[in-house]
């Protein structure tokens, strides 16, 4: 069982992570790099899968190489596809027609259904499969109302992350993860704050449009007001571009980079220190929201992302939500982790792996 291994592939906007895990953690990884100038030459996302394959395999196979793994499955970051509910999926023809057309939205995680179906077939594998996708929804039926029918509430959000620092967390709490809850904020590009309840994200913001806190470049909620006049002045392509791409930090600021943010406030910029403190405060309040949504009875809160990296921004959030109920902070993300678990409770048969 020691030389049994799955492959683990996570697709960026610049880049692809590739990882080799047993059952007790990472073997190998590495992160390759795709220069922005070579990107550019492909119209669409699904354009890039022969572009990233022949990058990424000769890692995979120098590795292999030099070890006695033996491959027993593969598994890969899933795109946006629609919205299904969490868990481990077999990556079927249906989630490939949708992942390469991109017609729930363009984002570089739909390459990762594209390359594991790309790969499967090279080492040999009857499977490929993806763990709680981009466009995982399990957002209760009272959360997704809005004030006008027909506009649905809903969340993209960082699943992996969220879920796995929420197992975590059980697990130190010694919790079932099944009748867990908490309060998850994913703090980085983009920014997910969900409640994180019975294993499963039963509210949370849309990370990439138009709902919570603003983030390093994209605009969060904004007054409809506001939103309707430049909607009438502008196309809705440039619109979209500005919201997700050329707003928050980056649009007030000048940089996305928190870490440029805070060294301009450490030096006495007093319009970055107001932008820096409105973020910290909608970002408290998106979590005191959470809170409020579990009835006060969450039992902890846990930041993580890579501005958790941030010491000075951890006390100045702890300052509006430390006394709500135990504080947790775990930096970074484990998305290859939480992929490479996934994939095995379904080999293990710990878990059924989904249709979708």
């Amino acid at each position: 069982m020691e030389k049994e291994a799955v492959i683990v592939i996570n697709p960026g906007s610049t880049s692809t992570k590739i990882a080799f895990y047993n059952r007790q953690g990472e073997l190998f990884s590495k992160s390759i790099s795709h220069p922005q100038s070579e990107l550019c030459k492909f119209e669409k996302i699904a354009d890039q899968l022969q572009y990233r394959h022949d990058h990424i395999k000769p890692y995979l196979d120098d590795y292999l190489s030099k070890s006695d793994l033996k491959v027993v499955g593969i598994v890969g970051r899933g795109g946006i596809v629609k919205p299904i509910n969490g868990g481990t999926y077999i990556i079927n023809e249906a989630f490939l027609v949708d992942a390469r057309s991109c017609q729930y939205g363009e984002h570089a995680s739909n390459l990762g259904s594209l390359l594991v179906n790309y790969f499967k077939d090279e080492f040999g594998l009857k499977e490929g499969y993806t763990v709680d996708p981009v466009s995982t929804s399990s957002i209760s039926e009272i959360a997704k109302i809005s004030g006008v029918p027909g506009i649905i509430r809903d969340g993209r959000a960082h699943t992996l992350n969220m879920k796995k620092t929420a197992r975590i967390i059980a697990s130190k709490q010694n919790i079932p993860f099944e009748e867990s809850c908490y309060v998850i904020a994913h703090l980085g590009g983009g920014i997910s704050v969900g409640l994180v309840q019975g294993g499963k994200i039963v509210d949370v913001n849309d990370g990439l449009l138009g709902m919570g806190p603003f983030t390093p470049n994209r605009a969060g909620a904004l007054p409809l007001r506001g939103v309707m006049k430049l909607c009438y002045s502008k196309p809705e392509e440039e619109v979209k571009k500005l919201f997700s791409q050329n707003s928050g930090f980056k649009a007030h600021l000048g940089t996305e980079d928190v870490r440029e943010v805070i060294k301009m406030v450490e030096n006495g910029d007093s319009k970055a220190n107001l932008i820096y403190s409105a973020f910290v405060y909608q970002v408290a309040k998106e979590i005191g929201a959470c809170f409020a949504a579990s009835k006060a009875k969450a039992h902890a809160i846990a930041i993580t992302g890579g501005i958790a990296y941030s010491n000075k921004f951890i006390n100045d959030l702890k300052e509006y939500v430390d006394t709500l109920t135990e504080f947790h902070v775990y930096a970074g993300e484990n998305e290859m982790e939480a992929l490479a678990e996934g994939i095995f409770r379904v080999l293990d048969g710990e878990e059924e792996a989904l249709e979708y």
